[in-house]
């Protein structure tokens, strides 16, 4: 049996730190996302369907690519770069 991948706590705060901020950055609170999100989509999403997204850290990569275009923003990967010196001892 396959084992179902499991997101370590330390990930889901690093998921949660990541979306707050963004919504401080932008000056909106998750009441106005909800909001934005339902009139933007047609979808209905709720208050409590977002605050618990936050707390389960359980955003789906289209919800969060939604989230960003609201804002004007887009999602992409990119490359780490590594701390001054830290590169040297890893090797």
């Amino acid at each position: 049996m396959t084992e179902i991948y499991k997101v370590s706590e330390e990930q889901k705060e690093r998921i949660r730190r990541l979306v707050r901020g963004f919504l401080q950055e932008q000056e909106t609170s998750v009441y106005k996302l909800a909001k934005m999100l339902n009139e933007a989509y047609g979808r209905s999403a709720s208050v409590s369907n977002l605050l618990n997204k936050f707390n389960r850290a359980t955003f789906k990569t289209a919800e969060l690519m939604d989230i960003a275009d609201l804002f004007g923003y887009e999602l992409k990967f990119v490359k780490k770069e590594p701390i001054e010196g830290l590169k040297d001892k890893q090797q």
